[in-house]
């Protein structure tokens, strides 16, 4: 989704003390822990308390709010082989209908990717009155929590079966990626093959990339522009960011096919450290080595190559985006 990704706790738990603010950065760490642990209503009562002091708490504080009111008025209930749906009853159409296109969409990237373990996980469609211009990730995101990964989406989501099934697939597919790859993927890669898997459609962009009209970043400016996700002023950067991932992991599905794309994720978690340590002492990205042993070629020739197919077929995305 275009909207921003909101990262996993991992990267918080790096950045909690430095945008912490003086004394409440204790009572802070008391929240955010009880957030990532799904204890919602801990985690509000102490935002509350604390209140909103510096830019990240307000960050912080919309994302517990919209997630704590969904589970005071919500019902979970478990729907399919390690998935769980949180729902406000009286806010969706068609239960049934939704708890169908959730299940086929999880099924569906398991399948496509070769991941057939799956992953607990917790779908929640948050209540209707936190939708506002406020609210962190309106489109969905999806969240590295403890005992589950827990996917955020919007109640507008499930008005249309299609447009749910593709919020799912992507939102999933970062369960899938974070799962698969032990949290060890690069940004890129992590948004690349999420969008795979949600089939999106960039050729408006790819035509841009292809007539250098849009920058063709590199694999550290391409990381490096998923930053700050919470930043209004940098959605036109990290749309284009996107975009590019899509089309590098288009590339290289047509390279191998969908289940290669998971098999370069589970490279990633079986390197050893002796092999880590060769990658080192040989200057090459976590990236450049999975790549080379999954594709036998070089992060600088994926994206070199990725560019020079979208030249070739301006406006239609590499091999297909469908």
């Amino acid at each position: 989704m275009d909207q921003p990704t909101p990262p996993s706790h991992r990267e918080w738990a790096r950045n909690i003390s430095g945008l912490a603010v003086g004394s409440s950065a204790g009572v802070w760490k008391v929240a955010v822990d009880a957030y990532y642990w799904d204890r919602l209503a801990e985690a509000f009562a102490f935002a509350t308390e604390l209140g909103v002091t510096a830019p990240f708490h307000e960050w912080m504080f919309r994302l517990i709010e919209s997630e704590a009111v969904t589970r005071e008025k919500g019902t979970i209930a478990e729907i399919g082989d390690r998935i769980s749906l949180e729902i406000v009853p009286n806010e969706i159409d068609d239960p049934e209908r939704a708890t169908s296109d959730v299940l086929q969409a999880c099924a569906e990237v398991r399948q496509r990717f070769n991941w057939p373990e799956g992953a607990d996980t917790l779908v929640s469609v948050l209540a209707e009155e936190t939708d506002a211009p406020w609210t962190v990730g309106r489109a969905g995101y999806m969240m590295d929590k403890y005992p589950y990964d827990k996917i955020c989406i919007p109640r507008g989501a499930t008005v249309h079966p299609p447009m749910l099934q593709a919020v799912i697939r992507h939102e999933y597919a970062h369960v899938m990626v974070l799962n698969l790859s032990q949290g060890k993927a690069t940004t890129y890669l992590h948004e690349a093959i999420t969008m795979v898997a949600e089939r999106t459609d960039r050729s408006r962009d790819w035509h841009l990339f292809a007539a250098g009209q849009a920058p063709w970043q590199n694999p550290t400016d391409l990381d490096s522009a998923f930053d700050d996700r919470h930043d209004p002023a940098r959605f036109a950067a990290r749309s284009l960011a996107y975009s590019q991932s899509a089309a590098i992991g288009y590339f290289l599905r047509s390279r191998g096919g969908e289940a290669t794309l998971g098999r370069l994720l589970r490279a990633f978690a079986e390197n050893s450290n002796w092999s880590e340590l060769k990658r080192t002492l040989a200057g090459r990205s976590p990236a450049d080595e999975m790549l080379r042993q999954v594709y036998g070629v070089s992060e600088k020739d994926v994206f070199s190559q990725t560019l020079q197919v979208l030249t070739q077929q301006a406006g239609r995305g590499p091999r297909g985006a469908s």
